[in-house]
């Protein structure tokens, strides 16, 4: 029985983590200005930030980190605020909200 309840949240989590990512989010920069961000079934996102960015996704304990072409990186996760973004570059960093679009 300990087997079985194993197996499943082996395969089960990193599966169920991905479902609850995947689809249109609409975040907002440090200056507030919203933009959208898609998590994409195949692993990649895209976001229409500035001229746009593409990336690669995965999931990081339950929650989904975005490597940018860019070479930025967001983090997304759930919080006790709700769903928030860690933006992170070379420079600097913040947090802000995200929320997901209806599907």
């Amino acid at each position: 029985m300990k087997i079985i309840f194993f197996l499943v949240l082996f395969f089960y989590t990193p599966i169920f983590g991905q479902n609850n990512w995947l689809g249109e989010w609409i975040a907002v920069d440090q200056w507030q200005s919203e933009f959208s961000i898609k998590i994409n079934k195949d692993g990649t996102a895209t976001s229409n930030y500035a001229d746009g960015e593409t990336g690669n996704w995965k999931i990081v304990d339950g929650n989904l980190k975005i490597l940018w072409d860019s070479g930025k990186t967001d983090y997304l996760f759930q919080g006790v605020m709700g769903y928030q973004r860690i933006r992170n570059n070379k420079t600097n960093s913040y947090t802000s909200g995200l929320k997901r679009l209806s599907n």
